[in-house]
């Protein structure tokens, strides 16, 4: 491939017969910014690609391979390059590596000869050799010649790509991911264009899309069908074997270590020389593995390289493998790298071990780690789990986390529950805290809230009760322990034990990273209660806090984003509110706090775009996770609460009145049933139904701020001013002291100049500031509407699927005469007088079934009407 002036880089290779055009990779290069790093290991296709580019750009450039020089020499090289390309006779560098050597300053002459020369690009192949000063030296070249540019291939992660160097100028790196081909590229390197998509997806996933592998499997003779890996395996080994005996059994043992530092060859090789890290550049120059950060001493092999040499390993000295693998996860697990310590602890077979790592980092496996379990405890055959509660846990939480695994988490969870129960019973009062800690959340992730409090009640009680000694056993679990039976009460509806127990998180943790969880789950708790200054302090906090990356963003901080949505709605900013709202989008298909959001985003709905769409997502938003994890009955009771106050303000509290159920047992249902009844023109009915708010447990503040006013809305309607301005005065102290405003704005529209009215009367001080705030008028205006019977409702859903009133009767199985008796009381109460007129009052009621239907049948007969 030539560009449209010809090759314009002077010196750039040939390209292989064999090429895959990757022209999306080329644009990366061309487009990139002042310094692109191509940065893979041997036979990761960097010098590859930059041939491509160089055949492909209309750039004028010049390729320079570096090998091993530095400094001056390093400079010589590239100047003489330059020369080479061709120069007018006048240019500073036209004297060649002697015009640079009598330079009295190389770094001036530099910057003179590069900016006579115009735009150009520089091409270093093997940069990797180049050392720190001559590195630093190129970035100054670039930053002081804006019209110069540097592509630079390399094997490891150098200076070029350092801070240092991003400070002075921008630094593009692909690496080898990027440069990994694809499954349809790896079948046009095996098969041209008549690919076999089979084996290039067995191939692709054998080699990981490493270039040089693909081309060895496709150069490889015999059965193309034959095993890909013992291809590679033996390619991989054979070129390993005719090393020297000393490197080639380092590379064998080091290579059952994911990420090598000099400290870990050390333990893996006995007798290992004191320069294992002159050990691994050696490595890295044979193209078998690469630096991954060099500043801290991170060397990796080639993913082809590893996977050939261990297979072999385990295959013909398995005991060997095992203990190599067990060193390397004690070592990992001692040096905070947790996964790649429980990979290692699976392949040496040993469950103590492995349960020893996933308990040591608990918090990882439970929060930024829970995908890697599964994957690593693959290999373990169930049964020999079934003692193990902590792993059979983290294994359900990884299946849990897949939507296509919730039936599988489901049963795992329950294994874990049984497991904890009768591991318990064994084990130190510290252990026993943790063991409970996995009854819990088992419980309450398979829908039992209700042994799932119970069970939080003993975590509690046994975590408060631990000795010193004991909680420093456990000190990297308890803060956790505390969290999940707080979460557990929450979703049982015992807020104030909540509060206890992530109070006492927050207390038993010492680092961020523990702290944050009990910090946004208090925020979340005292918002959704309607305690906001307490609510905005704990906000407070997480905002002044330094948190690790992305903690705030994921599920530990959900319930701060929730704290910080009800702040913004409680200053009825439903703009403010939904950003944050926003940024748990991710997580709502999989979280267990997606009932508080979608509280939340209900509220913002309303606010902003009315009952409609606040209906329509929140019905959506239950739909979809009903199918996978439904809300505990608690919860699932506050979410038709809300359902119902947003069928209110849609204009349909009968339909809301359906929803609900007569006698509710819970506060915020209680509420929303009296809502309903005052919306429909029903004050006294209103007034008996929130006069058992209090009787049904501690209603949340929220909730008794808006009992308070609705008693006061609707004994203003009965024309009791003294009990109304009572009521007023428990709502006005409610809103003040706890900074309330929400529940003004679901008043009904005509409510608030009547309280105001009221308030100007007979007080309390302020209540007529506080009423008169400027707020959204999202409820409409109390109308008298129709009491059905239960039996007039039943008639109802009949008449929208038939008008005959026979076939009414036959399907209710009563006389044809009864049911036009209850059809003539119906048509009065709906002001109607035929059956169209009926449903359609009915539709626009909210009476009938999806919100409102026409009539779908025949039309009733002269002797039906």
């Amino acid at each position: 491939m030539t560009g449209p002036h010809g090759v314009t880089v002077h010196g750039a290779p040939r390209l292989p017969s064999w090429l895959v055009p990757r022209p999306h990779l080329v644009a990366r290069v061309q487009d990139g910014g002042p310094v692109v790093v191509l940065r893979a290991p041997a036979g990761g296709g960097k010098t590859v690609l930059a041939a491509e580019w160089a055949r492909a750009t209309a750039d004028r450039g010049v390729w320079v391979p570096v090998h091993d020089v530095r400094g001056r020499a390093f400079w010589g090289r590239v100047v003489q390059a330059v020369v080479d390309a061709g120069l007018p006779a006048d240019h500073p560098f036209a004297g060649g590596t002697t015009s640079l050597r009598e330079a009295h300053d190389a770094h001036g002459h530099l910057v003179r000869g590069f900016t006579r020369l115009g735009p150009l690009v520089l091409v270093l192949d093997g940069a990797d050799t180049l050392d720190g000063p001559t590195a630093t030296e190129v970035v100054r070249l670039v930053e002081a010649v804006p019209a110069l540019r540097v592509v630079a291939a390399t094997r490891s992660a150098g200076p070029l790509e350092a801070p240092a160097a991003r400070v002075r100028v921008d630094v593009d790196v692909l690496t080898g991911d990027d440069l990994a081909l694809t499954v349809d590229e790896v079948g046009r390197v095996l098969d041209g264009d008549d690919a076999d998509p089979g084996r290039a997806v067995r191939v692709h996933a054998a080699t990981g899309g490493s270039p040089l592998a693909v081309r060895l499997v496709a150069l490889a003779e015999g059965d193309p069908e034959q095993d890909v890996r013992r291809t590679l395996e033996h390619v991989v080994t054979g070129t390993v074997d005719q090393l020297d005996a000393t490197t080639a059994d380092l590379v064998r043992v080091t290579a059952t270590a994911d990420v090598l530092t000099p400290d870990l060859v050390a333990e893996l090789v006995t007798g290992a020389p004191a320069q294992a890290r002159e050990r691994l550049d050696h490595l890295a120059a044979l193209g078998l593995g690469t630096w991954t950060d060099p500043d801290r001493g991170g060397f990796a092999y080639t993913p082809v390289v590893r996977d050939a040499l261990r297979a072999r390993l385990r295959r013909t000295d398995p005991a060997r493998f095992r203990r190599l693998r067990a060193r390397v996860a004690a070592w990992c697990d001692d040096h905070d790298l947790p996964v790649e310590a429980l990979h290692a602890a699976v392949d040496a077979d040993d469950l103590d071990l492995v349960t020893a790592v996933a308990r040591r980092h608990w918090r990882s496996f439970l929060l930024e780690n829970v995908g890697t379990v599964r994957p690593a405890l693959r290999p373990v055959h169930l049964l020999r789990l079934r003692r193990r509660p902590l792993l059979l846990f983290l294994l359900a939480l990884g299946h849990n986390a897949d939507p296509a695994g919730r039936l599988r988490a489901v049963a795992l969870f329950g294994l874990a529950a049984a497991s904890a129960r009768v591991e318990g019973e064994r084990t130190p009062p510290a252990d026993r805290v943790l063991l409970r800690t996995i009854e819990v959340v088992a419980l309450r992730l398979t829908g039992r809230g209700r042994a799932a409090a119970r069970a939080a009640a003993d975590v509690v009680r046994r975590a408060d009760a631990l000795t010193e000694a004991e909680r420093a056993r456990v000190a990297d679990v308890l803060p956790h322990s505390y969290v999940h039976a707080g979460t557990a009460f929450l979703y049982d509806a015992r807020g104030e034990q909540a509060v206890h127990a992530f109070e006492q998180s927050l207390a038993a943790a010492t680092t961020p990273p523990a702290q944050l969880p009990g910090l946004a789950l208090l925020a979340g708790t005292l918002a959704l209660d309607g305690a906001m200054p307490r609510a905005r302090q704990h906000v407070a906090q997480v905002r002044a806090g330094t948190w690790p990356a992305g903690l705030v963003e994921g599920y530990a901080g959900a319930p701060y984003r929730v704290a910080e949505a009800f702040l913004a709605l409680e200053d009825l900013d439903p703009a403010q509110a939904q950003p944050h709202l926003d940024a748990l989008a991710r997580h709502l298909p999989t979280i267990e706090h997606w009932p508080l959001i979608a509280h939340a985003q209900a509220w913002t709905d309303l606010l902003r775009d009315g009952a409609e769409t606040a209906l329509a997502r929140l019905d959506e938003t239950v739909r979809v996770h009903a199918q996978r994890q439904p809300a505990h009955r608690p919860a699932a009771a506050g979410l038709d609460a809300t359902r119902a106050t947003l069928l209110v303000a849609a204009g349909r509290p009968l339909a809301a009145l359906e929803l609900l159920p007569r006698t509710p047992d819970d506060p915020a249902s209680v509420v929303a049933l009296g809502r309903a009844h005052l919306a429909a023109g029903r004050p006294e009915i209103a007034l008996d139904t929130l006069a058992r708010t209090g009787a049904v447990r501690r209603p949340a503040l929220r909730t008794q701020a808006d009992q308070a006013l609705l008693e006061a809305v609707a004994l203003v309607a009965l024309d009791r001013a003294g009990d109304a301005a009572a009521a007023l005065r428990r709502a006005h102290a409610l809103l003040t002291v706890h900074g309330l405003r929400l529940p003004l704005a679901l008043l009904p529209a005509d409510a608030r100049p009547a309280l105001a009215a009221l308030a100007r009367e007979h007080g309390p001080a302020g209540a007529v500031e506080l009423i008169d705030v400027p707020a959204p008028s999202v409820v409409p205006a109390v109308e008298e509407l129709p009491a059905l019977t239960p039996r007039e409702a039943v008639v109802l859903r009949a008449l929208a699927r038939t008008g005959s009133s026979a076939q009414i009767a036959a399907d209710l199985v009563v006389s044809q005469h009864t049911v036009k008796s209850q059809l003539r009381s119906l048509y009065r109460k709906l002001d109607a007088s035929s059956r169209t007129e009926a449903l359609a009052e009915a539709g626009r009621l909210g009476l009938l079934p999806g919100g409102g239907a026409g009539p779908d049948g025949p039309a009733p007969d002269a002797s039906d009407r």
